[in-house]
């Protein structure tokens, strides 16, 4: 009896210890995957951010801020409270993504904005010591949505909760735009630093008055090829850009920010309506040109009372669309793969008149012609950059998100052909609607599996498919034992494409395959990567 008692008491001994070494190299694995904050920070600066906008300003501060203190910069996901302890200050710069919910890099901070939000009646000793600490936050969103800066003002009322003293009210940046967004007017009051010190590339800034304005990028159109002829679908076009001037650098995974523009006639039919010469020559932010040209990039009211002067300081831009770069600079080219979206209004005879297209694919895919020139951003989006091509990937899209899968097809065949070097095996998941094999879009599909390209394993899925129509989802789960074992090997996963409908389907799939404890591991050690739209 007393034997068995000794090894009961064993078998507790070694279970205990058992559970200390996990935790203990579970705290060590964490604290190799957290980014370090610079010694004796007294300021850090938190960033959420979905397609670079967020980051790009905290970088900003940070970089302005690092003049005069100890600065750090991390994503919302990697803050605990053990960083929270020792400082002074945080500013929080937060976007807000799809219906008011938390961008990819900010999503795991939900549970312990949950944790202080149920806290407030009875705290526990971390959020107490938030006491010490004060800070602001900077949200961005688009107005256009029902929830402009839910996610911002989640976190706002989260620091509030645990005590932390609100040094401003939460500013909002409704539609950012990096090339004249002035920083200054989203800067919080306690920061203090000079406008000039915003600037990250004073080579890039031309200085107009008192707003300082990013020189544009200018890419000619020379090619646009339709991937989908003769299929009863949206047209899904592969649009081709050369830079005008030294082109910009890129990284598979960044984005470019379109600035579409109405078609002539709209803006034809409105001068002509409102009385005013659109030949006239206005000077505006350096640049000069035709009134007519500059409304094209304009909202049109139905009604003003502007002069043509008046006009551009009035009216506000078209908001810019965001696409995924389907290429990578030693290509020699820009790529994108467009869907145009067609407008369905009910009204058949309006329709059968003239058809009306979505602004930014219809000016993309059919008012621009071959050799006009266009006004596009390269975004650098970090986080989609932290992958390490040694390891496996598998790459999940459909229709237009092709264009993220090819950029980081293309990454890793130049890095093993140019630069000889060693990279791991990949997986194409694709879905699209019809699978003729002679459609430009399927011959690309069949060209991966090609050498030199060559990518280890290809799985289509086509919604339209008579005999066995799926989508990439269904492939997910035909294939959870392959899954778990790349998933076991070190792969990346990066989704690119639709978020409702594809980007959901396959993040649900995903958590039931995986469980939402592995997604989240893989989202902390930035292995699941997603560019959806």
């Amino acid at each position: 009896m007393q034997s068995l008692y000794l090894i009961g008491v064993l078998i507790t001994v070694l279970s205990v210890a058992w559970l200390a070494l996990c935790v203990g190299m579970w705290r060590l694995h964490r604290s190799r995957t957290q980014p370090k904050l610079v010694a004796n920070t007294k300021t850090l600066i938190v960033y959420a951010s979905q397609t670079g906008n967020a980051q790009s300003i905290a970088q900003y501060f940070a970089d302005a801020l690092s003049v005069l203190e100890k600065v750090s910069a991390i994503p919302l996901n990697a803050l605990t409270f053990e960083h929270l302890l020792p400082l002074e200050k945080v500013l929080f710069v937060i976007s807000t993504y799809g219906d008011g919910e938390a961008p990819d890099n900010g999503s795991l901070f939900t549970k312990l904005l949950t944790t202080i939000s149920t806290s407030t009646s009875d705290r526990n000793a971390d959020i107490n010591q938030l006491n010490h600490l004060a800070y602001s936050v900077v949200a961005l969103g688009d107005s256009t949505y029902p929830e402009f800066c839910a996610f911002g003002y989640q976190v706002d009322q989260a620091m509030k909760d645990a005590g932390a003293k609100q040094l401003s009210k939460v500013i909002t940046v409704d539609n950012y735009d990096e090339l004249i967004t002035n920083l200054a007017d989203i800067t919080p009051d306690w920061l203090e630093v000079s406008q000039q010190s915003l600037i990250q590339q004073p080579s890039l800034i031309k200085t107009t008055g008192t707003q300082v304005v990013k020189s544009k990028q200018y890419w000619q159109l020379i090619q646009r090829e339709l991937l989908n002829p003769d299929c009863n679908d949206e047209p899904l076009l592969q649009i081709t850009f050369k830079s005008i001037g030294p082109s910009p650098t890129w990284q598979a995974g960044d984005l470019i920010e379109i600035q579409p523009k109405q078609p002539s006639e709209v803006v034809d039919k409105w001068l002509a309506e409102n009385n005013i010469n659109g030949d006239i020559w206005l000077t505006h932010q350096g640049h000069q040109q035709s009134l007519k040209a500059w409304l094209l990039e304009r909202e049109l009211p139905e009604t003003h009372k502007h002069s043509a002067n008046e006009l551009l300081q009035a009216l506000p831009y078209l908001h810019k669309r965001s696409y995924s770069i389907a290429s990578i600079p030693e290509d020699g080219q820009l790529q994108l793969i467009v869907r145009l979206f067609e407008k369905h209004n009910g009204d058949v005879q309006r329709q059968a008149e003239k058809q009306e297209f979505g602004l930014a694919s219809g000016f993309l895919s059919h008012y621009c012609q071959v050799g006009d020139v266009i006004d596009g951003h390269i975004k650098s989006v970090n986080s989609h950059h932290n992958i390490d091509h040694s390891k496996p990937i598998i790459l999940i899209g459909a229709g237009s998100g092709l264009a993220g899968l090819k950029a980081q097809i293309s990454a890793r065949f130049y890095l093993a052909n140019q630069q000889d070097k060693s990279i791991g095996q990949s997986w194409l998941i694709f879905g699209e609607r019809n699978n003729k094999a002679e459609l430009p879009i399927n011959k690309q599909l069949a060209e991966f599996e090609k050498e030199p390209v060559k990518v280890n394993k290809l799985s289509c899925a086509f919604s339209q498919d008579s005999q066995y129509p799926k989508y990439v989802q269904n492939v997910l789960f035909n294939e959870q034992d392959k899954l778990h074992q790349w998933i076991d090997d070190g792969a990346y996963i990066y989704v690119c494409g639709s978020l409702v409908g594809m980007g959901e389907g396959v993040q649900d799939a995903l958590v039931t395959i995986l469980g939402q404890e592995k997604i989240e591991e893989l989202q902390q050690q930035q292995r699941y990567i997603r560019d959806v739209y």
